[in-house]
């Protein structure tokens, strides 16, 4: 039992440079008030994920990362709103224009019977469709897709500064909700940044903020090279991994399991142009849970995943040592070079 020395002074000018403890336990009481029951998702890693989180996704090129994470933030809005801390979803891609995210959503959400994407541009094309059907169709698009606070931030109209001033923005008039952010992807949004240390930077001001405002953000990140050449299924697989192991809280890789039951980034083109995907959201790192596999099924046509259970992963010592040598030895390398040097020769 620990004594207690009543009377002791409290420098008042230092508590407001900091917290002391008493602060410190209402923001904790504060925060898991908020938190009073799961967020629904079939995604089971978002369910009990806190505020001020950032979450890290990355795999090969074709494999539905984009439509992984955007029906992943739409069914939170969609699946949330019954919340007194209900969800507001922004996605902000620096790859694809609104029209191919909103087309996306439309075969993704199964918004008129038998869409998908071989017929989807057909059936919203005014010289196709008579001008009374395709106001049907227009109509009930916005009302399945618009009916709840989900927003596409155009990719001419920001930088990594102005999404974080719409975060600051957004929770000011929203102090009560949760925020998530998905940006798509990071290596694009920082083309323009020269080095590695700059882009770590802007990594860093990016966790900083979404912990300042409560907020949570899903990056897609782009992989290196070296990393799928020598099967590195670790946080040394995404591009300026430094940064990313340290900020990241989840970490997630599009893994696949070759004929020894092995985790691999590799994938043969037959499979790769199959239009049914079967593969494994892999967790590399996971600050607050158990590491965990997630068996994901994409069907192309319908921009669907499903998704499985997850399975928790436990790695032997000698696993756990190898992923350490490895992940160590590629972000050396890494931090060494500039992101002019690794080019996007380097990027899948």
């Amino acid at each position: 039992m620990q004594t207690i020395i009543p009377n002791t002074k409290i420098d008042e000018e230092l508590r407001k440079e900091t917290f002391d403890i008493d602060r410190s336990i209402d923001l904790f009481v504060e925060q898991n008030n908020r938190m009073t029951h799961p967020l629904k998702t079939e995604f089971d890693f978002l369910k009990w994920l806190d505020e001020g989180r950032l979450v890290t996704v990355g795999g090969g090129s074709g494999l539905g990362k984009t439509a992984f994470v955007l029906q992943m933030l739409y069914e939170l809005v969609r699946d949330n709103q019954d919340r007194e801390d209900s969800v507001i979803g922004i996605y902000a891609s620096a790859e694809m224009m609104i029209e191919e995210l909103t087309m996306r959503l439309i075969v993704n959400q199964e918004v008129l019977e038998n869409v998908n994407m071989l017929n989807v541009r057909k059936i919203f094309n005014k010289k196709l469709t008579s001008p009374k059907k395709l106001e049907e169709y227009k109509n009930k698009a916005k009302f399945i897709l618009g009916s709840i606070p989900f927003y596409f931030l155009n990719a001419s109209k920001f930088n990594l500064n102005s999404i974080m001033q719409l975060i600051k923005k957004t929770r000011k008039k929203n102090p009560d909700k949760r925020i998530f952010v998905v940006i798509d992807y990071l290596q694009l949004l920082l083309a323009e940044v020269d080095s590695l240390p700059e882009m770590n930077r802007a990594i860093k001001a990016l966790k900083d903020c979404v912990i300042e405002n409560k907020a949570n953000a899903i990056i897609i990140s782009a992989l290196n090279r070296d990393a799928i050449k020598n099967n590195y299924v670790d946080m040394s697989a995404f591009i300026g991994s430094s940064m990313i192991e340290y900020t990241s809280d989840i970490a997630i890789l599009f893994a696949f399991k070759n004929d020894k039951g092995k985790y691999t980034l590799k994938i043969d083109e037959e499979k790769r142009n199959a239009n049914e995907l079967e593969f494994y959201a892999y967790c590399v790192k996971n600050r607050i849970g158990q590491l965990f596999s997630s068996k994901l099924i994409f069907n192309k046509l319908q921009q669907r995943f499903t998704v499985n259970p997850v399975k928790v992963i436990t790695l032997t010592q000698e696993e756990f040592e190898k992923q350490e040598k490895s992940a160590t030895s590629v972000t050396e390398k890494h931090d060494k070079e500039n992101l002019k040097d690794l080019t996007f020769l380097d990027i899948i």
